[in-house]
């Protein structure tokens, strides 16, 4: 704020007040909206997240600033989405219900996966991985999520989490995570919502619980989603290594690059299916942590601002907010308000949510 603490102190105290501009600076520094300091007192159920979890092996005993900002963000977009349906007057497609039950991951996954209509043949046409991102999202999206993503977030502390609701729900994904992984983590989150449960996940499944065995049941049916037991079950591969302690790296590499997963998903696939030992997957979790760390580090780079900022909104946002505005529904000025963006950015954001 470039003032002094004593100043600072005068304007908590009531002692003095700061300009509106200062006010306006204020806002950003802590992240809230304007009118909230004209409030009487500080609101109460501000952040109403009691049943948000975390598990064993994250980062701290709280959440972080940038994780609060985060779960805020997503909350404020999945109201807002709420309201542009409106003033559209569409009707949300429901969100559909899987009769499987809640103990059989096997099940539950192929009725997970029949809803959001991505075959098998299409899956395998993803090689790249960011494409395979791209592909489940778009499903996800059609299915009536809103898939967000964040950054700033250490990956320890949040791979993702999701948001129930009957009208909007929403995934959020960790921008900073590996592509496969995160799509990984879509799926996880996909299943919590056909639950009826919200999350925020690091996708660890160990401890004890009802949280840690819904988590597990999450990655038991999000690796069945990606890897169905008919099809995975019987690659050459997979019944030439069954009931083997330890899998080649390259049969690994193999099915990762073919289903577009994951090593360490293939690796955890593979033993629910009896292949490989829970201390070989133990051991390749580790190498494969170390190795994804190492790769982050040499391939940081620059992304265009409206690259970004349509990754972050999700394009099924963006394009409800562009709907808003050629619908005459809303104006110009609500758009910016909306995408949070400077209108001269707003073709190029307009063009990159087209893009399928």
């Amino acid at each position: 704020m470039n003032v002094t603490r004593e100043r600072l102190d005068g304007w908590e105290s009531g002692e003095a007040s700061p300009t509106v501009a200062q006010l306006r600076n204020l806002a950003k520094a802590y992240k809230r909206p304007l009118a909230v300091f004209f409030l009487p007192e500080p609101p109460s159920g501000f952040m109403p997240l009691h049943d948000y979890r975390r598990l064993p092996g994250t980062i701290g005993e709280g959440w972080s600033p940038a994780l609060r900002l985060a779960l805020r963000r997503a909350e404020g977009q999945q109201q807002a989405a709420s309201e542009l349906r409106s003033l559209l007057g569409e009707e949300p497609p429901a969100l559909p219900v899987v009769n499987a039950d809640a103990t059989d991951a096997e099940r539950f996954a192929a009725e997970a996966r029949g809803v959001l209509g991505v075959t098998l043949a299409q899956q395998f046409s993803w090689r790249d991985r960011y494409k395979a991102l791209a592909g489940w999202t778009a499903a996800l999206e059609e299915a009536g999520v809103l898939v967000l993503q964040t950054s700033g977030i250490a990956v320890d502390e949040m791979r993702g989490f999701s948001i129930s609701d009957p009208v909007v729900p929403v995934i959020v994904l960790n921008g900073s995570d590996a592509p496969r992984g995160r799509i990984f983590t879509a799926l996880h989150e996909w299943v919590h919502l056909l639950l009826n449960e919200a999350g925020v996940c690091d996708l660890h499944d160990q401890g004890d619980g009802q949280d840690d065995e819904t988590e597990r049941f999450c990655n038991e049916t999000a690796a069945a989603i990606l890897m169905p037991a008919d099809t995975f079950g019987q690659e050459a591969a997979v019944r030439a290594a069954h009931g083997d302690v330890e899998v080649p790296d390259s049969i690994i590499g193999e099915l990762a690059t073919r289903y577009s997963v994951s090593q360490e998903s293939v690796v955890r696939r593979l033993l629910s299916l009896g292949v490989g030992s829970w201390d070989f997957y133990m051991h390749k979790r580790a190498e494969y942590h170390e190795a994804y760390m190492q790769q982050r580090a040499d391939e940081e780079g620059f992304a265009p601002f409206h690259r970004v900022r349509v990754r972050d909104l999700g394009k099924a946002y963006v394009r409800l907010v562009l709907d808003a505005y050629h619908g005459d529904r809303i104006n110009v000025s609500e758009v910016s308000d909306y995408l949070g963006i400077r209108l001269k950015h707003l073709p190029k954001i307009e063009r990159e949510a087209l893009t399928r």
